[in-house]
């Protein structure tokens, strides 16, 4: 069967407005970034051509849903409504995203940063003043000294469930 339309031809209009739920993770990350300070002065090398709170914003975004391949997280920009949302609809190729993801830049910005991020999920109630480092070991059930160490490792995991209840 021969068709008369042209592909180029056919277009579908569709309104592209969005907004994730106010509780959406995109929000948050919106907020934290924008609440970074950025230096915009870029001294040498290539420029950017994105601003590095739009990348940063993308590149935070794709790591909560699990994705860190760079060449997907250029696809994810393209197709998920919420990260096209979230970075008003820029489109960054994988070699843009990666002299981003390694530049000296960023990553002396993130540093210096952890403070802010900190004091920001603080203000946010999403921590407390509390820190706690766990040093819990569990042993495995595979260890080659299993046989010697098994009443202790039944011992220690009835003691970390009932403490994982607790809690």
């Amino acid at each position: 069967m021969h068709s008369n339309y042209n592909i180029n031809q056919l277009s579908l209009n569709m309104a592209t407005f969005y907004e994730p739920e106010k509780n959406h993770q995109a929000h948050y990350i919106h907020h934290l970034v924008e609440s970074i300070v950025f230096d915009d002065s870029y001294t040498f090398g290539r420029p950017f051509e994105y601003e590095p709170r739009v990348l940063l914003k993308l590149v935070l975004l794709a790591y909560s849903y699990g994705i860190f391949s760079c060449r997907k997280i250029e696809r994810f920009a393209r197709e998920n409504v919420v990260a096209m949302w979230l970075t008003q609809e820029a489109q960054p190729t994988y070699r843009t995203i990666v002299r981003f993801v390694v530049s000296d830049t960023i990553e002396m910005k993130l540093k210096s940063s952890f403070s802010e991020f900190r004091e920001y999920l603080r203000k946010n109630g999403f921590i407390d003043e509390a820190v706690f480092i766990d040093g819990t070991k569990i042993l495995a059930n595979a260890n080659k000294y299993s046989f010697v160490w098994k009443k202790n490792t039944i011992r220690y995991d009835d003691l970390n469930r009932q403490k994982a209840k607790k809690l």
